[in-house]
């Protein structure tokens, strides 16, 4: 009798935890699966990458529909059968067998296709002189020329493109290939030949397909960190004697934080000061070139990711001298740039602000505190780790093993990845776990 009411318990929790993956998590899957392929597709022919996964996610219902299934048609392109020459499919429920659509091998190949689709046709020419990260004016313009019969097409395409922040992949691709606004203003794609039949995918010469041939078409080889150390070269770290120790400056904690999902916060801790450390100034004559500061030599092995206390509650910061992620390039701050999880960030210094930051790089300060999961007025640290975009969905790192201090976001953020994930990965309140439980990053 108990064995089978383990069973049955046992059961109850499996079916509970398949029941807590919604279509919300198979956006964001699939947003992460496909993104990759949207953003290569924009480099090559000028269509926005958000504007690709909103119409993907639209049409194909985040590939769960029986198009994705049955003929990888992502898109819900139709046959057109006076010039498509390819394998096509037909609805089951379509007895008449009065809509046709097209048949692909593979999930790029209808990427591939969508792509031709716009670029190839006269209805979409006026596309082609929007920005490519103007998604508005793609979402209207897309409606206008007869993409979808939905009234409201333009309107849901823009509103999923803001929900899942689809626009930051369009930056990523422009950041990539530079200024790129006035070039594609100047792109026009060939108009398609009335009556010549649509060849397949594998007929198709990929340079013809283009749109006409600019240099923007081709990628840019970005510069690493390098240039990054020419333009600010990392201070020079003051010795420390053994008894010194840093003193750390503690800023606003984050309301986050204070609504059910801070834990375990060290009892009777008195937040530490951290005071500002500035590097002894060096005379430099004028005849001799200055060398490079030299990063300190370090005794024994000193853990980066130890993180920093404020009002009990961890925060991921890093050594600057040693930070264990790879440099990465970014076009809008002349400061170190790293990668945490396929997401760029840069770390916090002495008087920073979000304002500040936000004006530096480009964007506006609701998205980063954004990116950062802040959602009060508090401001960064010396050191901590501040993301430049949004953090991913998914994790190479199965689980975490709770510490004392730690919340969902300092978790979040020390893994690169995004807090709304976090949490539904993780059942009930994180006030629940205790220390050295295990929390769940990229474990489903």
């Amino acid at each position: 009798m108990k064995k089978i009411f383990g069973l049955l318990a046992g059961l109850c929790l499996v079916s509970i935890g398949f029941a807590q993956y919604t279509m919300e998590d198979r956006i964001y899957d699939y947003i992460d699966d496909y993104k990759d392929l949207a953003m290569q597709e924009m480099e090559l022919y000028g269509v926005p990458a958000s504007i690709t996964l909103a119409q993907a996610i639209y049409s194909s219902q985040a590939g769960t529909n029986d198009l994705v299934r049955e003929c990888h048609n992502h898109f819900a392109i139709m046959c057109h059968t006076q010039e498509w020459t390819g394998e096509t499919y037909y609805r089951p429920a379509d007895k008449k067998q009065e809509n046709c659509y097209r048949k692909y091998a593979t999930d790029a190949e209808s990427y591939r296709d969508h792509s031709l689709f716009l670029s190839t046709r006269s209805r979409y020419v006026k596309l082609f002189y929007y920005p490519i990260t103007d998604y508005k004016s793609w979402a209207n313009g897309l409606l206008e020329a007869g993409f979808s019969g939905n009234p409201k097409y333009a309107d849901t395409l823009i509103s999923i493109i803001e929900k899942y922040y689809l626009m930051h992949y369009d930056r990523k691709v422009a950041q990539k290939l530079g200024d790129t606004v006035a070039l594609r203003a100047m792109q026009k794609p060939q108009p398609e030949r009335v009556g010549e039949p649509h060849t397949t995918l594998a007929q198709q010469q990929p340079a013809a397909a283009k749109p006409a041939q600019q240099p923007v078409t081709q990628p840019v080889e970005q510069p690493a960190e390098p240039i990054a150390k020419k333009e600010e070269p990392v201070p020079q770290k003051p010795v420390e004697t053994p008894k010194e120790e840093k003193q750390k400056t503690v800023a606003k904690s984050d309301t986050m934080e204070m609504n059910g999902i801070q834990v375990i916060v060290e009892k009777n801790e008195k937040p530490k000061q951290r005071q500002q450390e500035q590097p002894a100034k060096q005379q430099v004559q004028p005849t001799v070139q200055q060398p490079e500061p030299q990063r300190p030599a370090q005794t024994a092995q000193v853990s980066t990711q130890l993180p920093e206390k404020v009002n009990g509650l961890n925060v991921f910061v890093l050594d600057p001298y040693s930070i264990p992620y790879k440099s990465a390039y970014y076009p809008y701050t002349s400061r170190p740039v790293y990668e945490n999880n396929k997401t760029k960030f840069i770390l916090a210094r002495p008087g920073d602000t979000y304002q500040k930051l936000a004006a530096s790089l480009q964007m506006t300060e609701k998205n980063l505190r954004l990116y950062n999961d802040v959602y009060d007025g508090s401001e960064p640290i010396e050191d901590e780790v501040i993301y430049l975009e949004m953090k991913s969905t998914k994790s190479s790192v199965p689980y975490h093993t709770l510490q004392e201090g730690d919340t969902y976001r300092y978790i979040a953020q020390r893994y690169g990845i995004q807090l709304k994930i976090l949490i539904k990965r993780n059942s009930g309140n994180i006030n629940s776990y205790g220390l050295g439980d295990q929390i769940c990053i990229g474990c489903n």
